[in-house]
């Protein structure tokens, strides 16, 4: 009998972390570059164990996996913009090391270094990109010309798999393993890469994961009336 509510405890706590996830995709539906989450959840021999031994579903089995598919592409007319088609992310430098993005919001700082919206350095592949002058010209092999001048290319890093990636603030990824070097993406100057989120699709895995959280409710309710029931019976 309690391993049955023990169950009914565990799917609700994976139904109220998805929850959470899908929550955190629609905060972020209009993020530039934002890279929506989905929940991943142990398998079934995971879950009948939990309901066998442990009151609830432990953290690793509550993790959220990247998804790295493209997102919608528009343009902006900025030279500073710029976007990736295909798979790769920028590299940038902060003060805890190198991270990685698709928000590729930049602007020039004094000193013409060039930096993210949030004060990042971009990175280039041979070190953080400093530009001779105002002007800007990205190629779409990623190359960065400033006042008739080569710069450098642009490190764009790729990555065997989602799950190497780890989400940090300001929008940032760190990486499990080290990257490569992406030949397949193409850089779309003057563009925008927007969230890969789809409003109604995080809706309706809401609402489905509302309806399976109620379900599990009903089942602990179920038990815990019966359990009750058995306890009176068996009272002298």
């Amino acid at each position: 009998m309690t391993r049955g509510l023990r169950a009914a405890a565990a799917g609700m706590s994976v139904q109220l972390h998805r929850q959470d996830v899908h929550a955190n995709n629609l905060a972020n539906a209009s993020t530039v570059g934002f890279r929506r989450s989905e929940a991943a959840v142990g398998g079934f021999g995971q879950a009948l164990a939990a309901a066998g031994g442990a009151a609830s579903v432990t953290p690793a089995d509550r993790a959220t996996v990247v998804d790295v598919t493209q997102g919608p592409i528009h343009e902006t007319g900025n030279a500073f913009d710029l976007a990736l088609d295909g798979p790769g992310m920028f590299a940038v430098l902060t003060p805890s090391g190198t991270f990685y993005t698709r928000d590729g919001r930049f602007r020039l700082a004094e000193g013409g270094a060039l930096l993210t919206i949030g004060g990042h350095q971009v990175m280039g592949r041979g070190g953080p990109i400093t530009l001779p002058g105002d002007e800007l010209l990205v190629t779409e092999s990623g190359q960065v010309f400033s006042e008739g001048q080569y710069v450098d290319d642009l490190f764009i890093a790729q990555f065997d798999g989602p799950e190497q990636l780890t989400r940090t603030a300001d929008g940032l990824f760190d990486v499990a393993g080290g990257p490569r070097i992406s030949d397949a993406a193409r850089v779309r100057q003057g563009c925008l890469e927007e969230a890969n989120v789809s409003v109604v699709r995080e809706m309706a895995q809401m609402i489905s994961g509302l309806r399976a959280f109620e379900a599990g409710a009903a089942v602990l309710r179920v038990s815990d009336q019966s359990l009750s029931s058995l306890i009176e019976a068996t009272r002298p």
